[in-house]
């Protein structure tokens, strides 16, 4: 008790200085995210909601636990209506915010220089993916892709368990190295199409610097292009490479991909820096034996990370609260929103004034200081039309299966791109 209430005071004493409780907010805010009924980040919400309440007594919460396979089609729902949440959370790109930028309020004049200078991410919640253009939500936390690996099966195959693959061609290697001693090479599920998805993701940064990334968003760069086309044809490669269980195809990538490499069932999984398919799952099991390695170059010397923001808080232009509904942004997105959602969740912070404890897991402190020194952008599902992802998934699932060669696949989905919205 004593330790929530020195907690709620903390946060008191931070918001107090804030420009957002310059004037008095009171009213209810009702706040939406699929994360709420989650054991360990719904219980990291739930404590924040006391201690802002604790700070706002005039302001209460209701909090909506939404389900996450339709939470879309119930933001869709609440936009027709124009009632809804005060408070939504998002997925960051084009996979939530900047679908709905027509109906979420632009937060530029709430955002103060100190404050936005105090995030990284903007890209990914910016009109047209520009940090400095409209922005429509405020970054939540540290995410995207990284490749996780198991050092232990790293050895039994003869390779340096602390020198991981840094290029493409050091990855093919790898694999290789691992299928001759019989271990799965990549790990994982793509019973939903997902877990291809998240391949490319990875490697796409080793092909394409930030400047060329923003041009897939922005449509300039071809799907049926030789740069995009060679890209395609290395994660080809390696699907049909037998470098995967053969179960790959029908196994879920968030369940029982996670389950088989926590278990040492493969050698390496394409994973999440923060939330689920994360050293959140692997750390507890692997310990010592898990490593961390990025984006390998190919074409690109020097990829960068493709992490930005996880989760993004958005205000619907809709809400009637609106004073109240960022004064609660500001505060879940500051640093001890940070602060309690690692603590508790473990999720990786986005928010410079916030600084994981020394007694972190040194893993977990390294990567975060390869994220924080390292060139960052936001990964490329993310910068891709939803349409054309979801489209992305069926045709290269296509090709894997020898239904259609990759060069027709890539010019029908450009064919789809170039179709009038």
């Amino acid at each position: 008790m004593q330790k929530l209430v020195g907690a709620a005071l903390l946060s008191m004493t931070v918001l107090a200085g804030t420009a957002a409780v310059a004037q008095e907010i009171s009213g209810e805010i009702t706040v939406w995210d699929w994360q709420y009924n989650s054991e360990k980040w719904g219980a990291a919400l739930k404590q924040l909601d006391a201690e802002f309440i604790a700070a706002h007594p005039g302001v209460t919460i209701k909090h909506v636990a939404q389900p996450h396979d339709t939470y879309y089609q119930l933001i869709q729902t609440a936009n027709s209506s124009q009632s809804g949440p005060d408070v939504a959370m998002m997925h960051a790109g084009t996979f939530g915010v900047l679908n709905y930028t027509d109906v979420l309020a632009p937060l530029n004049a709430r955002i103060t220089p100190e404050f936005k200078a105090s995030l990284k991410g903007w890209e990914s919640v910016g009109g047209n993916f520009d940090a400095n253009g409209q922005i429509y939500a405020v970054p939540g936390s540290l995410s995207g892709w990284v490749f996780y690996y198991n050092k232990q099966l790293f050895r039994d195959a003869g390779l340096d368990p602390d020198t991981p693959p840094k290029t493409y061609a050091d990855l093919v290697a790898a694999a290789d190295a691992l299928k001759a001693k019989g271990i799965v090479a990549f790990g994982g599920g793509n019973s939903d199409g997902w877990g291809n998805l998240q391949y490319l993701n990875i490697l796409f940064p080793g092909d394409f610097d930030a400047a060329q990334s923003a041009a897939l968003a922005t449509g300039a760069l071809k799907y049926d292009g030789p740069e995009f086309t060679a890209l395609n044809q290395h994660l080809v490669d390696l699907l049909k490479g037998g470098y995967f269980d053969p179960g790959y195809a029908s196994t879920v990538h968030w369940t029982e991909g996670v389950a088989a490499f926590q278990a040492g069932q493969a050698a390496m999984i394409a994973g999440i820096a923060s939330d689920t398919v994360s050293y959140n799952e692997f750390l507890p099991e692997l310990g010592d034996d898990l490593g961390v390695f990025y984006a390998p170059a190919d074409t690109v010397a020097a990829p960068y990370i493709p992490v930005s923001s996880g989760p993004v808080w958005t205000i619907p232009g809709y809400s009637k609260n609106q004073d109240a509904a960022w004064a609660y942004v500001e505060f879940i997105t500051g640093p001890r929103g940070a602060a309690v959602q690692y603590e508790q969740a473990g999720i990786l912070p986005i928010n410079s004034g916030y600084t994981i404890p020394d007694t972190a897991p040194a893993f977990v402190r390294n990567m975060v200081a390869d994220m924080q020194k390292s060139e960052t952008f936001l990964y490329a599902s993310s910068l891709m039309r939803q349409d054309i992802a979801f489209e992305w998934i069926r045709k290269i699932q296509d090709v894997v299966n020898g239904v259609a060669p990759l060069g027709q696949a890539l010019g029908e989905l450009q064919a789809l791109q170039d179709k009038p919205q």
